[in-house]
């Protein structure tokens, strides 16, 4: 069953080289120096042989990039001078996406990339290829895969058909233009802020903001009163406020515009299809079978009005190191959060029939964060060094200690309302968080490791923390369960345990 080896589309090579141009720009100025010294004729002679170099060396590298489809891997070989062989078995192969950028569109190409869940970003990426390649690809590489793994094809995916076969799908999930922008209103975001405040730099001088002098105006209002001295800073400050404020969200709508137009989620039995994207178009499959988890998640405003993401963690190295999450519902309902959930027989729990974690977390939360401020206190009782100045100190921190102590109290007290747990069926159910909030969805079967730990605070106050690891998770956000009495600890992971073993 294996095929000859073939070469990425000859559009490959204008492609790079316009790819590489921007990188030309630098050196530019240089050349202009070598140059001059030189006729106009001579230096536009050495411009074209540069040019040409570039054009030969593109043109070997497309040459001598070939991959192959054995019965059992794909091989991959590239190099020019050095030769490098890359063989990527199907039985690690866990899901096929196509991505297509702009530029890539307009030539009609598209990049084929295969997550392993290897550490390298692109272990097996065949960039670019024509669309009809990429689908055949797809339909070939997701059917031997599934057959190294021993699980049935899907319909449409014979491994001996070089063309995917066109089949009605149900979309169950969709967002229209309008909701876009709605939902870029809540990805408030000043990542482009310092890229204007560049810009604003180089189009000052020809920007015709007028005769107003800011300097002027400011030595006018000292000059009127201290009042209005006062009016002026306000509103200068106040109008920066709101101008960085709606530059934020202008950022994040256009971020959302450009991430999120198009969206569509579609259900082909056993796998997602998530298309999406106005300026890179990326079209990713998610395998069901290789879910291990799901994400709700939304902050304080989003939840008052109703409105939740879902992402579902998987087995593969997810998009930007995130550690395998993919957005199924970018911003849902959570009537289209139980539609997607349906397919892989999870179900969203009410608040109100889990466990709420022990009082004894509030405290705990306290002494961590202001609890250091006892610390000079005690030192400074012990030492008496100098009583006047030790009493004005002690003063001093006590009260900053009672200051800190109603706000960080309330907050603990609203994280511990929020934080619950609990086992209903064969599902693992975990709740954290006031103002951004992720509720875990946890099916039994996929827990890998369930610890009980106790600091030494946490043996003081008579709790312990109980940690779920599921395959290809974030060791940073796990669906952990803070503060428990001991005994519901363990009686939790006793819970658990046997689940672990049904598949």
């Amino acid at each position: 069953m294996s095929e000859f080896a073939r070469r990425l589309h000859p559009g490959t090579i204008a492609l790079n080289v316009i790819r590489g141009a921007p990188g030309l720009v630098f050196g530019v100025p240089a050349f202009l120096t070598f140059a001059r010294d030189f006729d106009l004729w001579l230096a536009g002679l050495i411009a074209l042989g540069l040019a040409a170099v570039v054009g030969v060396f593109q043109f070997l590298s497309w040459w001598r990039f070939t991959y192959e489809l054995t019965d059992d891997a794909l091989v991959v070989q590239s190099g020019v001078l050095s030769r490098n062989r890359r063989t990527i078995p199907f039985d690690r192969v866990q899901d096929v996406d196509i991505e297509r950028k702009l530029l890539a569109r307009l030539f009609g190409l598209a990049k084929v990339n295969l997550e392993t869940g290897g550490a390298g970003e692109n272990e097996g990426a065949l960039d670019s290829v024509s669309m009809a390649e990429a689908e055949r690809l797809r339909g070939v590489i997701r059917s031997r895969a599934a057959q190294a793994h021993s699980e049935p094809v899907a319909v449409g995916e014979d491994a001996a058909d070089a063309r995917p076969v066109e089949r009605v799908t149900p979309v169950l999930f969709s967002m229209s233009l309008g909701r876009v922008l709605y939902s870029g209103l809540f990805r408030f975001s000043l990542v482009w802020l310092a890229v204007i405040g560049g810009a604003f730099q180089y189009v000052d001088d020809w920007v015709p903001w007028g005769d107003v002098d800011v300097d002027d105006l400011r030595t006018r209002a000292e000059a009127a009163s201290a009042a209005a001295e006062a009016a002026f800073v306000a509103g200068v400050t106040l109008s920066v406020i709101f101008v960085l404020f709606l530059l934020g969200v202008v950022a994040g709508v256009l971020r959302t515009v450009l991430r999120e137009y198009g969206f569509t989620l579609t259900d082909e039995g056993g796998r997602y299809r998530r298309v999406r994207g106005l300026l890179t178009r990326t079209e990713a499959v998610v395998a069901l079978r290789r879910v291990q988890l799901a994400v709700i998640e939304n902050g304080f405003v989003m939840r008052l009005l109703g409105w939740a993401g879902l992402k579902l963690q998987t087995l593969g190295s997810g998009e930007k190191g995130e550690g395998g999450r993919q957005d199924v519902v970018p911003f849902g309902r959570p009537e289209d959060i139980d539609r997607v959930l349906a397919p892989l027989k999870l179900e969203r729990a009410n608040a109100d029939s889990l466990t709420r974690v022990s009082t004894m977390h509030v405290w705990r939360m306290v002494i961590t964060r202001i609890g250091w401020l006892l610390v000079p206190i005690a030192a400074l009782v012990i030492a008496r060094a100098n009583l006047a100045e030790a009493a004005v100190f002690f003063a001093v921190l006590i009260g900053l200690f009672l200051l800190l102590l109603v706000p960080v109290a309330i907050v603990a007290m609203l994280q511990r309302g929020h934080h619950r747990y609990g086992l209903i069926g064969r599902t693992f159910h975990v709740q954290r968080g006031v103002l951004g909030q992720k509720r875990w969805i946890v099916p039994a079967r996929n827990i890998q490791a369930i610890t009980v730990r106790r600091t030494w605070l946490q043996r003081r106050l008579g709790t312990a923390s109980v940690y779920s690891d599921t395959a290809g998770a974030s060791i940073i956000a796990t669906p952990s369960v803070e503060d428990v009495r001991p005994g519901e600890a363990w009686a939790l992971v006793d819970a658990i345990r046997p689940l672990r073993r049904l598949r």
